[in-house]
């Protein structure tokens, strides 16, 4: 039997532990032939961050995670939607536990938005909560994320972490 409530912040804090964990070679990525020009690339943080989780998250969590699952076709999900991060019992559509979006801070505005926007089907097909998370140091898109959440019908089943800096805990907004 799953505890949604207490397994969702077991993972949050697992979340936030795995945040810590990554360096800056996974934050920003150096760019040949620009000298000490580094970038966000959204992937490279992605898949450290699931490497991070993966050794975080304790071997008895009851829930699997996976990354960039296409719900195409899927009999609940309605649409064309390939979240970056759920956290789920497969095959199980009552115990969904999460599905989280990520983005550098130097994502134009309305990608996040429409990540926001996602969260509706996916908080209506059953998934305990959605998690937006932003990492970089540009504190105008976290507002920005902050505001779309207070628009959304859904914003209290939708947190907002920050994750400002390498080797450093998100925190939730």
């Amino acid at each position: 039997m799953v505890d949604k409530k207490k397994d969702f912040n077991y993972f949050l804090e697992q979340l936030k532990n795995a945040t810590a964990k990554i360096d800056s070679q996974f934050f920003k990525l150096s760019r040949a032939g620009y000298c000490e020009e580094q970038i966000f690339r959204e992937r490279v943080y992605c898949y450290e961050l699931y490497h991070q989780l993966r050794y975080t998250i304790d071997d008895n969590f009851p829930y699997q995670l996976n990354g960039e699952v296409d719900k195409r076709g899927h009999s609940f999900i309605k649409g064309e939607f390939k979240p970056d991060f759920i956290v789920h019992i497969p095959g199980d559509m009552k115990n969904n536990l999460a599905v989280i979006e990520v983005k550098p801070t130097n994502a134009e505005k309305v990608k996040i938005k429409e990540d926001i926007d996602k969260f509706k089907v996916f908080l209506e097909a059953d998934y305990y909560k959605a998690i937006m998370l932003i990492y970089g140091d540009d504190k105008s898109k976290v507002d920005y994320a902050q505001f779309e959440i207070a628009q959304s019908p859904q914003s209290v089943d939708i947190l907002l972490l920050w994750h400002k800096e390498p080797r450093s805990k998100a925190e939730v907004i």
